[in-house]
């Protein structure tokens, strides 16, 4: 059986994060939750192996999302990233880890179940896919 691939999902909004978890858990995804950018961090140093990450771009406090975005890609350079934003087009394409779209929000778990998807194929977990996007 294959193992459940892991989701990191870091927004500051409770409501958001609860929702978006019980429907990655829904699609089979194992979600791991951090309200801020120390948490998510304290989440990419720990021991369990994260495939995913979803970063709110527009986080505020000690570590933006676009930085922990970075630092997840320097610790595995195979990790798929997502960004959410309330208005992606102001995320600058310089500040942002290459491979990783964007999405609105406010958005659906489905949504973001879609582009996981879509990373997933279009990568296929492969070395060079891994090259090509760090």
């Amino acid at each position: 059986m294959a193992r459940q691939l892991t989701v990191l999902l870091v927004a500051s909004d409770g409501l958001t994060r609860q929702i978006t978890a019980n429907g990655l858990a829904m699609y089979g995804y194992e979600p791991i939750l951090a309200k801020d950018g120390v948490e998510a961090m304290v989440a990419l140093t720990g021991e369990t192996r994260i495939d995913i990450l979803v970063v709110d771009a527009d986080l505020g406090g000690d570590i933006p999302g676009v930085e922990v975005a970075k630092a997840a890609r320097l610790r595995n350079p195979r990790i798929d990233v997502i960004y959410t934003s309330r208005m992606p087009f102001r995320i600058p394409e310089g500040a942002k880890v290459k491979g990783a779209p964007s999405i609105r929000t406010p958005y659906q778990p489905q949504q973001i179940v879609g582009m996981i998807s879509e990373l997933r194929h279009r990568g296929g977990g492969s070395d060079d896919y891994a090259r090509r996007v760090a």
